[in-house]
């Protein structure tokens, strides 16, 4: 199930955060190619950072990219962006990069990238076509490939994938994008069609362009995106909730007022039913921990229940010291561990 959310038209800061994913314009590149890449070596030694994990052969697409069989559109921003081609029953083409940090497990990351469809001579190949479940962006860290009449495929189901509905044309770029809550870490990223045993993507024949592509974790809830669709399990940081040492009072009024934007948010989304997650650093005991993140979490529970939101739609639960999101070690790692966050439950 799936949560539409609609943006809170008051937020006043919208956080960016860094993009994970190295050149993600392809603007970075080790010399041109003035027509398709031959094989996947040349493809890697044109580009900087992103590769094909198979032997296919992905197209870097450069203002001296020039094919009499296609005529590539402009690019989305910048001078460049990579080609794929998918023409026969199996073959299909996929790009993958290594992101600049890996995901952590339970945070939440905007995933965007835009797509269009090329002009192609070919009348087969020059066909208007819907996406499917198979194509997307894939997140991974160890491939497995099928053995395929053409070689090998990669296989595995897209975390991020477009609206079974959307029509891809030669027209206009066209952004896929989703909120992302990983429950395991993830170090590369792949995008492209990918296929299980047993099943035929649909998306068979075209030649697409990709470009811009974005990932970033979101560092504050306010920051979501108009019409954002949240997965039950995501996990959303309420930043900028001050706490007095050891106690659940709130310090400053920027907490409250964090409050007060929570409540209206939860008012202008009637459907969302979520979890106020408390958690702690390793200081102190397990116990007293525990017992401490499940009191804050009850406190801001409580706080907006009392301020009109039904109880029905509120839970709150502590988790001491058991899930942290960075080093204990150190006085940075131990400011981050110790956080509130709404985990969306229905």
């Amino acid at each position: 199930m799936r949560i539409t959310i609609v943006f809170i038209l008051y937020c006043h800061s919208v956080v960016f955060c860094q993009n994970l994913v190295p050149n993600p314009s392809f603007e970075e590149i080790n010399d041109t190619i003035g027509g398709f890449t031959n094989n996947n070596i040349e493809f890697i030694s044109k580009i900087k950072n992103w590769t094909t994990p198979n032997a296919a052969s992905p197209d870097l697409i450069t203002p001296d990219f020039k094919e009499k069989y296609i005529i590539p559109p402009a690019p989305h921003s910048g001078s460049n962006m990579i080609g794929i081609q998918f023409s026969k029953k199996d073959w299909i083409e996929c790009v993958g990069v290594a992101l600049t940090k890996e995901l952590i497990p339970n945070r939440t990351y905007y995933v965007e990238y835009w797509i269009r469809r090329s002009f192609c001579i070919s009348p087969s190949n020059n066909v208007d076509q819907k996406m499917d479940d198979h194509f997307g962006i894939l997140f991974s860290s160890d491939l497995d490939f099928i053995e395929t009449s053409d070689g090998k495929m990669l296989t595995g189901t897209p975390q991020v994938k477009a609206d079974t509905q959307l029509l891809i044309t030669s027209g206009e770029w066209v952004k896929v994008s989703k909120y992302f809550t990983p429950k395991r870490k993830y170090d590369k990223l792949y995008i492209g069609q990918f296929q299980k045993e047993g099943e035929a993507p649909t998306l068979k024949k075209g030649y697409y362009v990709i470009d811009d592509v974005l990932v970033e974790e979101l560092t504050d809830y306010r920051a979501l995106e108009k019409g954002a669709e949240l997965a039950i399990g995501s996990i959303i940081p309420l930043n900028n909730l001050h706490f007095v040492s050891g106690t659940t009072e709130l310090k400053d009024i920027q907490s409250y007022e964090l409050l007060n934007d929570l409540t209206a948010y939860l008012k202008l989304n009637p459907s969302i039913r979520i979890r106020i997650n408390g958690h702690t650093d390793s200081e102190g005991g397990k116990k007293s921990n525990l017992s401490l993140s499940e009191r804050r979490a009850r406190f801001i529970a409580q706080n907006i229940i009392q301020n009109g939101i039904s109880q029905y739609r509120i839970e709150w639960k502590g988790f001491g010291e058991e899930y942290p999101i960075a080093d204990n070690k150190t006085d940075a790692g131990r400011s981050k561990n110790r956080r509130v966050e709404f985990e969306v439950i229905k």
